[in-house]
């Protein structure tokens, strides 16, 4: 605590009654930040009217209860940030084996295709065509089959509901 009248540190439990009990009405300014709500600057102008000041309820253990408090809250912190830190690592690990596996599957496939590519190079016009003719029949027996499926789809949908009328 600095006293007003003369400047100088005083102790942080001697004060006035007068300063006292300003302090406790909270008419004198208080630290905002936690730390330093029990001390204030005595305002009174007689250095030697400064006495030391009973401790109040919440102030029993002194500094050594601050530190306490500031170390158990430091450890806790520390224990949140641990705990913050291995579930990051834990996410980064399942994103480098899920990368991994990605790009294993894509060199997969690009090596599919160049093989598949290499196989329709060495192919003839005339094999090319038979290739294509035989795509194109393929597609039109898979559209027969779909229609067909539809078909078998809208008459099971009547037969349920009647009133259901499908239109085309």
């Amino acid at each position: 605590m600095q006293s007003k009248a003369t400047g100088e540190m005083v102790e942080s439990d001697k004060a006035c009654e007068n300063c006292k009990e300003k302090f406790e009405n909270d008419k004198l300014p208080k630290c905002d930040c936690g730390r330093l709500k029990t001390r204030y600057t005595c305002d009174c102008k007689e250095e030697e009217n400064e006495k030391e000041l009973p401790l109040l309820p919440h102030q029993d253990g002194g500094m050594a209860l601050f530190y306490e408090q500031q170390i158990n809250g430091l450890q806790e912190k520390e224990r949140q940030l641990e705990e913050e830190v291995d579930t990051h690592l834990e996410a980064l690990e399942v994103a480098e084996d899920w990368h991994k596996r990605q790009k294993q599957e894509l060199l997969d496939w690009i090596k599919q295709l160049e093989e598949e590519n290499k196989q329709l190079k060495e192919l003839t016009p005339q094999e090319l065509l038979k290739e294509i003719n035989d795509l194109k029949a393929q597609l039109t027996q898979l559209q027969q089959q779909n229609g067909q499926l539809t078909a078998q789809i809208e008459i099971k949908e009547t037969k349920k509901w009647p009133w259901l009328k499908i239109r085309k």
